[in-house]
């Protein structure tokens, strides 16, 4: 059955495209935290969260600097090293899944001063059981002890003067553990269950309509290297909310991929060539912790587009804010530009390389080399395209339902073409709404459906630039022989 024509959509071209955004940019990601430090553990779980700043994510995902949490990798290279928001998280480690939780079984502890603290993380505090040393009778929390979480994310148990538990020097304690290990592929690419509930990376659809904030970079650290999910990713970004267009950054396994020289091969398995993909390899390395590239890029695409007006802007060639790159084995490894661009760069794969400083090193999108196109094969270029065509989508969202009428026409093609003139000459070479009447047959009109077409051109990202340098013996001549020279 074909589709009923109602509201906004756009189409591309090598030469012609069309329209996108204005609203709050923000870069998502989906993974998990340390939500057990929560007050409500649950209420973080599968829902899409904004974080405009590090107390905002230490209050609403837990504090903490375990790389094993992938949220945390996001928020670290956004918030603490590029120092950009919004960005908005999605947890889909579950405590009501069995597989997200561990069960410890309980066993004695020595009571220091009538407390004892647990070393151990990921701890539900309400999961806990306290007895007697020599009893199973579960005490009561707030009337024998009380709990809390330290600086650490342990936790401490205190026993009340008051309470049954006065006076032991020794009690058994029990509690349940998140499990990150538990959450699988399956988790991160989520769905839309039978009440609706969507789950996953399907919940970065709700993202801008509960928030008004365009999703223009997804990622999953770390669950981005299996196909499944890097699939999910690069399905999403050609349509987040069935309205906005993204850009889909996506991790290279480094595990079993320890040369340079197998990246092709291994982008191969992955199995994901779309415009919209960004492929990162390897893992890096910021501020001592090893972090999957895909949390770096992502804030580092953030960062560039922030220093640059909000628009787009290649990343390439850019200082990184890493102090190096490694394998899943914490290998560093250290690339010549010769040898990312030919068995990195040329097969679209995005890395670093270190010249007198650390710097991204490539511009072109998973589809390259297939792509020849500039808003098919280059990150900046389909960024743009993106940004153009979400602004079209998000300014415009308010005419439908209204009167077609030429007044309306002729308003959005003024306000569109007044925008592209502002990005004119810094951004784009140029650009220019049109409303046509062969693309506008009143059969279609009567319909209340309308078509514009949008030129523009960004500039290509400079690949490389030759000069030859002659020795001329001219020249030697004149400084002995010629001019005013005695």
């Amino acid at each position: 059955m074909e589709d009923y024509k109602y509201g906004l959509k756009t189409t591309r071209s090598a030469n012609s495209a069309r329209v996108i955004e204005k609203a709050t940019v923000a870069q998502a990601a989906v993974g998990i935290a340390p939500i057990n430090l929560l007050d409500e553990p649950q209420a973080a779980v599968n829902t899409p969260i904004i974080i405009e700043n590090l107390a905002d994510a230490q209050a609403l995902f837990g504090k903490c600097s375990n790389p094993a949490y992938t949220l945390w990798q996001t928020y670290f290279a956004s918030l603490k090293k590029y120092k950009v928001a919004p960005i908005v998280l999605v947890n889909v480690l579950d405590p009501d899944n069995p597989q997200h939780v561990t069960a410890v079984g309980s066993k004695d502890y020595t009571l220091e001063k009538g407390s004892v603290n647990i070393k151990d993380e990921g701890i539900l505090l309400d999961s806990i059981i306290v007895t007697k040393a020599a009893g199973d009778t579960p005490a009561k929390i707030n009337e024998d002890y009380v709990t809390s979480f330290d600086s650490s994310g342990y936790v401490d148990v205190a026993v009340t003067t008051t309470g049954s538990l006065s006076g032991e020097s020794t009690i058994k304690i029990g509690y349940t553990k998140l499990n990150p290990d538990g959450v699988k592929a399956a988790d991160i690419i989520g769905g839309v269950d039978e009440n609706e509930k969507r789950s996953g990376i399907e919940v970065l659809d709700e993202v801008y309509m509960m928030h008004n904030i365009v999703p223009a970079i997804i990622s999953a650290p770390k669950y981005s290297k299996d196909p499944a999910v890097a699939t999910a990713l690069e399905a999403k970004a050609e349509l987040v909310g069935d309205l906005l267009n993204a850009t889909a950054v996506v991790d290279l396994e480094c595990e079993t991929t320890k040369k340079i020289q197998d990246a092709k091969t291994a982008k191969d398995k992955l199995g994901v060539f779309g415009r919209q993909t960004v492929i990162c390899w390897p893992k890096v390395v910021m501020a001592g912790y090893e972090i999957y590239a895909s949390a770096e890029y992502s804030a580092h695409m953030q960062y560039a587009m922030m220093q640059n007006a909000g628009i787009p802007t290649s990343t390439d060639n850019t200082e990184a804010m890493i102090e190096g790159i490694c394998t899943e084995d914490g290998e560093r490894k250290l690339y010549t530009e010769k040898q990312c661009a030919n068995y990195l760069m040329q097969y679209g794969i995005v890395s670093y390389k270190y010249q007198n400083m650390w710097k991204t090193i490539g511009e072109n999108s998973a589809a390259f080399p297939d792509e020849a196109a500039q808003n098919q094969k280059s990150i900046k270029g389909v960024a743009i395209c993106n940004y153009l065509e979400n602004r079209f989508k998000t300014d415009y969202a308010y005419q439908i339902g209204r009167d077609t009428k030429p007044a309306a026409i002729k308003s959005i093609v003024n306000d569109f073409n007044y925008m592209l003139s502002k990005m004119v000459p810094d951004y784009l070479a140029g650009g220019e709404m049109e409303f046509r009447e062969d693309e506008n047959p009143i059969e279609q009109i009567q319909e209340g459906y309308s078509k514009f077409r949008v030129h523009y051109a960004d500039y290509p990202t400079t690949k490389g630039m030759d000069a030859e340098f002659v020795w001329d013996v001219s020249d030697l001549e004149k400084a002995f022989y010629g001019g005013d020279n005695e």
